[in-house]
């Protein structure tokens, strides 16, 4: 495309990929006559504007322009003593503080996160005013989107290229951070577009849009989370200027958007990394460009396809909406917690699950999102909790079973690339509205503890060989049933096979390990429970530090030797009551007991360890909650 095109209007720049003119030049899927009526009309959209101009308010008095060098790192930005996500003032950019520890860091790498920090904030302003313009008209609000713009494209070649990690950013500290700050940007550019003046569009798609994109598109190679957002920007910005060949990059690439959907999207919705923060993280790539892409009648490969990602986390959730933080999960995240992804995906396709999901959200929040107030359904149907059911993810190699109150998760699928952490057959329990039987999912990946600890074999719940890390593996389903569940794995550790089956019984499960071999090893079964060892009376003298992946992290270690059965209790720490595991075996074998780190890391946990050695080992188990 003739760069010059970019200083004509936004209807003939659009007409230039779209299949017509279209209603509104600056929608970007958004029916923004709609949405001023909503505004109007309801009280819930105008408390969205009103929060996005606070928004707009509080980033302006506190900068008043972007700060110049390198952006850092979020995944620096942790206490290397306890896990915990620091914080600072926004008036004290050089002090960064730890609110578990107290611990105040200063200098690199916590300097340049700031900077990071300072440009979210600014580029969500901007977003923000963009929005509130179009819905209002108010100068001011375009006025500082304007002259922010501007001055990101007066001053993006003075950002130079960096970046240690995932790519290379200008911006930002990857081309991650590049790629989504850019379709913030290109949306606000897009939202104004009409009411520039052909200078400023000039100015802003020429200086930095265009040059961010082709930047960013430089660095596309994969199927992942951070290539689909390299996606998002790519084509944002080339629908916004109207660059056909960005355009067809982002979505008819080799990894474009739509090969990103055949390809990373599972046969049962989940995205093949396996974590669900990746999953809608990468819904959050995607959601742009398709919304612009349908809005510009621009035809994406697998409509369907991409719907089942927000399918796959109705059968993942437990029965609360808690989610499991397997791999590189984050604690916390809960289903209902989460209604704008379905707000979008409603306006995407109107599907009962979808409405039935945020009629559950709802029930007991305010709508509060900008894509509800943009994209959602104007009128929703408060529900009741879902009746629960278990849920096999076959491809994706997750089991789900439901029984009462409690749930049972099961991992057995296949390798999902850099956040897997290796723990094919790994167990987590969750009862009455609590993860008592955890996985720590991850921390900030710049800190020790993270490899140390999070990612280690002996931070979850699952059979370890000769204490060392699971090779890159998957493995195989058993059966499956509504109270039941078997799986293996026999790439795991050369030349053993390893089964687990979970049954459920009343307040809790039957587990049932084994492993086989054709040489000697040394067999440990670990489990975590958030509480405290009150009783495992086979324990009778301290032991000396582990050695295996992960093992140097359990503390204040007691041993002792068993035959047959013994039990340990446990009082839980996150709701009353206790938790009684039962331990069974056919051969003499080793218990171990201690504590170890919780997530964040000041929290600690309990463990029990049982540990046999020979060709071969199995278990009988069981744990119970009881009051």
């Amino acid at each position: 495309m003739k760069r010059w095109m970019v200083a004509t209007s936004c209807l003939v720049l659009i007409g230039v990929v779209g299949a017509g003119s279209i209603a509104d030049p600056g929608s970007r899927g958004v029916d923004w006559e709609k949405v001023k009526f909503r505004v109007e009309t309801q009280g819930w959209a105008k408390s969205i504007v009103s929060g996005m101009k606070a928004n707009v308010t509080t980033t302006q008095s506190r900068y008043a322009e972007p700060p110049l060098g390198e952006s850092g790192w979020f995944h620096d930005y942790y206490c290397p003593k306890d896990a915990r996500r620091l914080v600072f003032d926004w008036q004290k950019p050089t002090e960064h503080r730890c609110e578990g520890c107290g611990t105040v860091y200063r200098g690199s790498p916590y300097d340049e996160v700031w900077r990071a920090a300072v440009h979210d904030a600014i580029i969500s302003a901007i977003g923000s005013a963009a929005v509130v313009y179009r819905i209002t008209g108010e100068m001011e609000y375009m006025q500082y989107a304007r002259e922010k713009l501007l001055w990101y494209a007066e001053h993006y070649d003075q950002y130079p290229p960096h970046g240690k990690h995932a790519g290379k950013g200008r911006i930002g500290a990857q081309s991650l951070d590049e790629a989504t700050q850019t379709v913030e940007l290109a949306q606000a550019y897009w939202d104004i577009c009409p009411d520039l003046s052909p200078a400023d569009r000039t100015t802003i798609a020429e200086k930095m849009l265009i040059p961010a994109a082709r930047f960013i598109h430089s660095q596309t190679r994969t199927i992942h989370n951070i290539h689909s957002w390299h996606n998002a920007a790519v084509g944002l910005v080339g629908f916004a200027v109207g660059d056909k060949e960005l355009v067809q990059a982002a979505i008819e690439g080799p990894a474009g958007l739509n090969a990103q959907i055949t390809k990373g999207i599972q046969d049962d919705g989940f995205w093949y990394e396996g974590s669900i923060g990746y999953h809608f993280y990468t819904i959050s790539s995607m959601e742009p460009l398709v919304l612009a892409a349908r809005a510009q009648k621009y035809p994406i490969a697998d409509m369907d396809r991409f719907l089942r990602l927000y399918s796959a986390p109705l059968a993942l959730a437990f029965d609360d909406g808690q989610f499991p933080a397997n791999n590189d999960g984050w604690g916390g995240m809960n289903l209902l917690n989460l209604p704008q992804y379905y707000e979008v995906a409603s306006a995407v396709e109107p599907q009962s699950e979808f409405l039935g999901l945020l009629g559950r959200a709802y029930k007991d929040r305010k709508r509060t999102a900008v894509a509800a107030l943009l994209y959602g359904p104007d009128v929703i149907a408060i529900s009741e909790a879902f009746v629960p059911e278990s849920n096999l993810l076959k491809e994706s190699g997750i089991a789900i079973l439901r029984k009462d109150k409690t749930n049972a998760y099961l991992k057995f699928g296949p390798h999902g690339g850099g956040h897997d952490h290796n723990d094919r057959l790994n167990l987590i329990l969750y009862h009455d509205g609590h993860v008592i039987v955890p996985d720590l999912g991850t921390s900030g990946y710049g800190i020790p503890l993270n490899g140390q600890w999070f990612r280690s074999a002996a931070a979850h719940n699952l059979l370890i060989v000769d204490g060392k890390k699971q090779a890159n593996c998957g493995g195989e389903l058993g059966e499956f049933a509504a109270e039941r569940v078997s799986a293996s794995v026999s790439k795991a550790f050369e030349g053993v096979t390893i089964r687990r089956e979970i049954g459920l019984i009343d307040n809790g499960i039957e587990d049932r390990v084994g492993a086989e071999s054709d040489k000697e090893h040394t067999y440990d079964l670990i489990y975590h429970v958030r509480g405290t060892l009150e009783l495992c009376s086979v324990v009778t003298q301290a032991a000396e530090p582990l050695k295996g992946d992960g093992y140097p992290m359990l503390k204040n270690l007691q041993k002792g030797k068993a035959e047959g059965t013994c039990e340990a209790s446990f009082k839980l720490r996150d709701t009353a009551g206790q938790l009684v595991l039962r331990l069974e075996s056919d051969r003499p074998y080793e218990v171990f007991t201690g504590t170890c780190p919780d997530n964040p890391a000041d929290k600690t946990m309990a463990f029990v360890m049982v540990r046999s050695t020979g060709k071969e080992t199995s278990w009988k188990n069981r744990i119970v909650v009881q009051p």
